[in-house]
């Protein structure tokens, strides 16, 4: 599965290993992003350059737009990872929403998706996203069976 897949569809599953590395990736772009803009506010203010519209009175108000744009994206990514790593656990994208409920939610939610193993073989969401020891053996071909598809 290429990155823009994980990244950019909801459709499939992912490892728990995936699901770290894409996280990470998109911790890292959004982190990238705000200091590029951090920077950039700071640059502009000081040369008196692009002044976009004001969202706050110091410096970094100027570039918020910019940052509440850029999170459009990375929520969908986000969102997207979460999707595939709830299929992998063999249940829908829907279970994301208990993340919603204020730490219960949000503690089991990492604890499904981030710790616990995935379903083996295939599953209505997809062929098995690992390639483990046991894997291999018990579908050959990632062919999903007809009773899950």
């Amino acid at each position: 599965m290429r990155i823009t897949d994980i990244l950019l569809s909801p459709n499939g599953r992912i490892t728990r290993l995936g699901f770290w590395g894409a996280w990470l990736a998109v911790m890292f772009i959004a982190v990238v992003a705000g200091f590029s803009l951090m920077t950039l506010a700071e640059f502009s203010a000081q040369r008196g350059g692009f002044q976009p519209p004001v969202m706050g009175d110091d410096i970094y108000g100027r570039f918020a737009w910019i940052g509440l744009v850029l999170a459009v994206p990375v929520a969908w990514m986000m969102f997207c990872v979460l999707v595939k790593r709830w299929h992998d656990r063999g249940r829908s994208g829907w279970w994301l929403l208990a993340a919603l409920v204020p730490v219960f939610g949000q503690v089991w939610a990492l604890i499904e998706c981030g710790f616990l193993a995935g379903t083996r073989g295939g599953n209505k969401y997809g062929p098995s996203s690992s390639r483990g020891r046991y894997d291999h053996a018990l579908h050959f071909g990632d062919e999903i069976p007809e009773d899950m598809a």
